[in-house]
């Protein structure tokens, strides 16, 4: 029975804004505060673009092996494998760094289950995948890859995209059909209940809130 759940992993797993940040201030010998909400890192932390520009030769050379993971990466992986399900990382970056991403994410998820759509792949590359997976549930920190993968489900599949709240501003609002959390131990509580409601899985008691579903378009 189908249990697959796909992961993005920076934002999600791994810390990568803290450890990008880190690296920024070694390649330009100083403190770089963060002076802004935006999503992009330039932006962000007042960079000139031939700063972030170092910064991501850098980061490319030797960073993503070292990229630390959140505290809560275990339990996350954990409580989806208690459910049943099988997890699989969909990340946005290039394959040359897949062995650096797997050994970033220290066996939590076998380098046989890490896919790399690319470092400057469109939202749907990720949708793609998880299509091809046939994921029943999918978790990311970027509205457009949470946007696409609910705008791309077959009619018929059931599935959860869902979208942890970073906060940052400058990305799309996540649309209609995109369920959204903040606290990335709701992604697991939210599995269950798929999975309970499509009979894959005995019901458990228990269950934690969560920000809800995107409003549809046109909705009061």
């Amino acid at each position: 029975m189908n249990r697959i759940i796909a992961l993005d992993v920076d934002g999600v797993l791994a810390d990568f804004d803290a450890h990008w940040r880190q690296c920024a201030e070694q390649v330009l010998g100083r403190v770089v505060p963060q002076v802004h909400e935006d999503h992009q890192l330039r932006t962000r932390y007042g960079l000139t673009r031939q700063e972030c520009d170092a910064v991501w030769r850098a980061y490319h050379d030797d960073e993503w092996s070292r990229l630390p993971l959140y505290a809560h990466a275990a339990d996350l992986i954990y409580a989806l494998e208690d459910l049943g399900c099988t997890v699989w990382a969909v990340t946005s970056i290039d394959v040359r760094h897949r062995a650096a991403r797997a050994e970033s994410l220290a066996g939590l998820i076998p380098s046989g289950r890490i896919i790399c759509v690319g470092h400057a792949a469109p939202a749907g590359a990720k949708a793609n995948v998880l299509r091809d997976l046939c994921a029943v549930a999918f978790l990311d920190d970027h509205p457009a890859n949470a946007n696409a993968a609910a705008a791309s489900m077959p009619l018929g599949t059931v599935s959860l995209s869902v979208l942890l709240d970073r906060g940052y501003q400058g990305l799309e609002a996540p649309e209609c059909g995109v369920t959204v959390i903040d606290d990335p131990m709701d992604f697991p509580v939210l599995v269950e209940s798929l999975l309970k409601r499509t009979g894959r899985i005995a019901p458990r008691e228990g269950f934690a809130p969560c920000k809800g579903l995107a409003p549809c378009k046109g909705a009061a």
